[in-house]
Order: C-alpha cells, then sequence, then structure tokens
C-alpha cells in the first residue's frame, strides 16, 4: 500500500516546497501583514477539496467558519495603508532581535515544562511554537526584499533555517496532540506574530478595522478546524458502534 501511494506523497511533497517559493516571490512586493492573513484561506481550500474529492461532508459551523475567514481577509486587505516597497530603514534588527528571542525563549520553557508534566497542553504550546516559526518565514522573506546584498543574503539563509524548523516542530506537535487544537493554534500564531513582527520591526502600519479582521479570521480558524476534527469523532464512534 505504502509503494502504491508513493507518488501522491512526492507530488505533495514537491507543491508543499513550492509554496515556500511562491509565497517569497509575493513578499518581496507586498507587506506581511497582508500575506499573513492569507493563511486562513488554506484551510478552506482544505475544506473544499475534502468536500469534492474526499466526499466528506461540510457542516453549517464550518461554513460561518468560512464567511469569517474571507471577511477577515477582506478586511485586512483593503484597509491596508502600508505600500508594496520596503526600504532599509523600515528595518529595526534591534526590535527584531529582542521580540523574536524573548517569544522563542518563553516558547521553549513552556515546552520544557510541558514535557516535565507529561506533554500537558503540548498542542497549545508546540502548536503555537509551530506557528511562530512559520510566522518568522514571512518576515525573513519580506526582509530579503530590501535592496541590501548583506541583509537579503543573511535573510535568505535564516529563512531557510525557520523553514526547516517549521517543518520539525509541526510533526512535533502533530505527534503530541490532535489536529483541533494544533491547527488552530498553529494557524493563529502564524498571522499575529507575523503582522506583530511587522508593526514593530519593519515599520508596517495597521488600523483598528484590520486588527477586528485578524480576530475574524482567527475565530474563523477555530471554527473550521475544530468542527473538523468534531465530525472526524463523530464518523468514528457511529462506526464503532
Amino acid at each position: 500500500m505504502k509503494s502504491k501511494h508513493t507518488g501522491y506523497f512526492v507530488v505533495g511533497t514537491i507543491m508543499t516546497s513550492l509554496y515556500v517559493f511562491i509565497q517569497w516571490a509575493a513578499l518581496i512586493f507586498t507587506p506581511v501583514n497582508m500575506i499573513a492573513a492569507l493563511e486562513g484561506l488554506g484551510l478552506i481550500t482544505l475544506v473544499i477539496f475534502s468536500y469534492f474529492v474526499l466526499k466528506e461532508e461540510i457542516s453549517m459551523i464550518q461554513i460561518v467558519g468560512i464567511i469569517l475567514i474571507l471577511i477577515g481577509t477582506v478586511f485586512i486587505t483593503i484597509f491596508s495603508l502600508n505600500s508594496g516597497d520596503i526600504q532599509y530603514e523600515d528595518f529595526h534588527p534591534f526590535s527584531f532581535n529582542v521580540f523574536t528571542i524573548t517569544i522563542i525563549l518563553v516558547e521553549v520553557v513552556g515546552i520544557l515544562v510541558s514535557k516535565y508534566n507529561n506533554y500537558k497542553a503540548a498542542g497549545l504550546i508546540i502548536g503555537i511554537t509551530a506557528g511562530t516559526f512559520m510566522a518568522l518565514q514571512t518576515v525573513t522573506k519580506r526582509i530579503t526584499a530590501i535592496s541590501d546584498p548583506v541583509l537579503t543574503l543573511l535573510f535568505t539563509f535564516i529563512s531557510f533555517g525557520v523553514t526547516i524548523l517549521t517543518f520539525l516542530f509541526t510533526q512535533f506537535a502533530f505527534a503530541k496532540a490532535n489536529a483541533n487544537i494544533v491547527v488552530p493554534c498553529f494557524t493563529s500564531a502564524s498571522i499575529i506574530i507575523a503582522i506583530l513582527i511587522g508593526v514593530i520591526a519593519l515599520s508596517e502600519e495597521i488600523v483598528i478595522i484590520q486588527i477586528l479582521g485578524i480576530i475574524t479570521i482567527i475565530v474563523g480558524v477555530i471554527l473550521l478546524t475544530a468542527s473538523r476534527e468534531n465530525d472526524t469523532s463523530t464518523e468514528e464512534i457511529n462506526a464503532s458502534v
């Protein structure tokens, strides 16, 4: 069976890898707070794929989640005040380093505490950590758009590094907790932290209506992912009965 489906695995791996470079191309011309907000759209694609290809049902809660994600994305995109250009003066290395190191240290401590408590709340903590590295992917790719050869080269290597860490911590999270916990934490962290770093370290502006858009997306993500897991669990229970 594994041999039979190897082709799907290879194609899936290639498409996942292509995402890194497609997102990179977008971030050369587009602010972080607009690209980060699009993370939720991938979940909508997953639900649509599951409905037409895997013949899974779409619940009313999932439909509400889809609508909220779309509304939040529109709000963030339409009301963005940032231009597509990024200059060397827009980047604040000290703020970037302090914020990034602080949040990663807090998350590492959280993982260690979880480990010594039989991985209690592991899905929450490790999922957020994986989402943090996803956010750093987004931000570091944006920084490579600055017209400075040294900065571009440095953050190109950093971006590849955090890409690997995103993959490793995501797998770690899925090994310790259910998807209905990991996915909302991962997606929410990847959006919120990327936008925060964009404001703090890249001089990006964000207005109140965009903040409301971010909250709307996160609520939509939670509804979309939690309902998927609950539906699966119900089907498994019915099948066992």
